[in-house]
Order: structure tokens, then sequence, then C-alpha cells
């Protein structure tokens, strides 16, 4: 990383150098040299440099991420398709991208509840995020295809405090185990609306930079991986301050 950052900064400074007339080849080997010898015998100012660009980068991507979050809204805080918990007009909103198989998902399952059990003016959001596998993937279409909160939420409990790897036989057994029909939500779980939405949150989860679960959004802000119930707490203090100054 810090090499392709070295060759972005001669790079950047090469072409600040340039003169406005076009250069051959050989001419902007030269300069390149120059810059490169230039930083060989300061290092202190090539390290200065990189931090520079490294922040900037960072910068730069975090505004991009704010304002993705900021473009995507509707889609995060208010799909009908997604179930949520809590107060339709909470002022706090939680929305989570979880995967059934991921175990720091399920880690975070207690005190998300325990949070908005705490907290009556916070909402969460369910985003079936499936990228663990084909089992994710039939345990989230079969979420979805319940088409009842009460169902869902039941069976979204039942996944999350459940032991070992999940598979489409403990998907069938939690199914039947709620007295739900199985062979009928595995049919209504291929219809096409179903599978459009957890493509449309795939999308969703690439456009503000989730790339693993857990990951949570609470009130425009990203927090890639699993918070307890301290930083979830931090979090929805963080948030009400954030309203009373808007």
């Amino acid at each position: 990383m810090r090499y392709l950052l070295m060759s972005a900064i001669i790079l950047a400074c090469s072409s600040a150098l340039a003169p406005a007339v076009a250069l051959n080849d050989e001419e902007r080997q030269q300069i390149d040299k120059q810059i490169e010898d230039f930083f060989m015998r300061n290092p202190e100012k090539l390290e200065r440099a990189l931090d520079n660009m490294q922040f900037y980068l960072a910068q730069r991507a975090e505004q991009q991420r704010a304002q993705a979050l900021l473009a995507n809204a509707d889609n995060l805080y208010r799909n009908p398709s997604d179930y949520s918990m809590g107060p339709k007009n909470a002022p706090i909103t939680i929305v989570e991208f979880f995967d059934y198989n991921c175990g720091y998902c399920k880690r975070s399952f207690n005190p998300l509840m325990q949070v908005l059990d705490e907290n009556k003016d916070v909402r969460i959001v369910f985003k079936e995020y499936p990228i663990l596998g084909e089992a994710s993937y039939i345990a989230a279409s079969a979420a979805l295809a319940l088409n009842d909160k009460m169902k869902y939420l039941t069976y979204h409990s039942k996944l999350m405090t459940s032991q070992g790897r999940l598979s489409q036989a403990v998907v069938e057994k939690t199914l039947g185990d709620l007295r739900l029909p199985v062979k009928k939500v595995q049919s209504d779980a291929l219809n096409e609306k179903y599978v459009m939405h957890l493509a449309s949150t795939r999308q969703l989860a690439e456009a503000i930079g989730v790339s693993g679960t857990p990951a949570f959004v609470i009130n425009g802000k990203l927090f890639p991986g699993a918070l307890d119930k301290t930083e979830l707490a931090e979090a929805i203090k963080v948030a009400r301050i954030d309203l009373k100054t808007k």
C-alpha cells in the first residue's frame, strides 16, 4: 500500500511540475527520476507526503460513504420489504446487515434486543444480507417469504440463537418447529420479488461500503463489525446528541 502511494505521489508531482507543452518519453522519465532522487535524499519528506496522502484518501472515502448513506436513506430506513422492530417514527434507527451463518451476528443479537427494550426511541431494521453460502441464502429467502412480522421475528430469533453451522435441514427444522408450512414457505421463497429484494440489499451494501457481517448503520453512521451492548449504547447516545444539535 505504501509503495502504491509513493508511486501516486511521484506521478502527481511529475504532472504538476511538467510544463504545459507535451513531453516526450525521455523528458518525462528524466522528471520522474529527479523527483524520485529528491525523495530518496529526503526520506522524511516522503514520509510526510505518504502520511498526507493516506489522510486525504481516508477523508475522501469517509465523505463518499456519508454521501452514499444520505443518497440511500429511503432504502436503508424505509424499505417496506424489510422487517423491523420498534416505533415507526422512532428518531433513532439501527439498521443491521446480517447473515444467519455469521457467528458475530449471533453475538450481537442479544445486545440488540436489550438495547431495543431499554430505549423506547430506537427502531431496528433487519437487512437480510446472505453472503456466507447457499444455506444463508435459503434462510434469508425463507425469512422474507414468511410475510408476517411476528412469524418473521420468531423465526429470526430462533436462528440467531441456534448453535452450530446453519444448513437447509436446520432451516426446515426451524420452520417445522414453528408449525409453519415448510414446502409452501420454500416455494414462496423462490418468488422473484424476494430474489430481487436480496439483490437490491447486496447492491445497497456495496454502495455504502458494507463488505461483511454484521454491519450497522445508526442514524447515518456506518459501524462495520460486531457491536456489544456498551458500544451500541454509546452510538445511540451520540445519535441523540446529533439530533439535538441539528
